[in-house]
């Protein structure tokens, strides 16, 4: 595996655009739990406080209950999930700039083609995007 590939598990990438879509047509949002930047262990769906089709944050109250959680299981921030209902799977300006997670990847999956969901990984640090070879694995 080359260093900008990153593995994906089938059922992991089903749940994220599971949740996604019931959440249209707002952004759906969520953490994916992992050990440091190595393997995406558990997706954690959250709400979207702002009700919104183009932006989107995390609850506090789920924020917190997830990050609790984490760590009593010892892991980390592997990821950060987010859906664009109806613009490309790219970080937007807004994105990039509450991008408090330079060490997390950001997840983005895109509903251009409903039929078709596209899920884009990137990692962010200060202006700079780098998107991730993504390879979808089944147990």
């Amino acid at each position: 595996m080359q260093t900008n590939e990153i593995l994906i598990p089938g059922v992991m990438n089903d749940e994220m655009i599971r949740h996604a879509r019931g959440e249209l047509p707002y952004e759906a949002c969520g953490i994916i739990a992992g050990v440091a930047g190595k393997k995406a262990v558990k997706f954690y769906p959250a709400r979207n406080e702002l009700k919104s089709e183009t932006r989107y944050n995390i609850a506090p109250e789920d924020l917190y209950s997830i990050l609790m959680e984490l760590e009593k299981k010892g892991l980390d921030v592997w990821g950060i999930f987010h859906s664009h209902p109806s613009s490309p799977a790219y970080p937007s300006a807004t994105d990039i700039k509450q991008s408090y997670y330079p060490d997390s990847y950001y997840l983005i999956v895109s509903f251009l083609n409903p039929n078709k969901p596209e899920l884009r990984v990137f990692k962010i640090d200060g202006e700079e995007v780098a998107e991730m070879v993504v390879i979808i694995c089944q147990p």
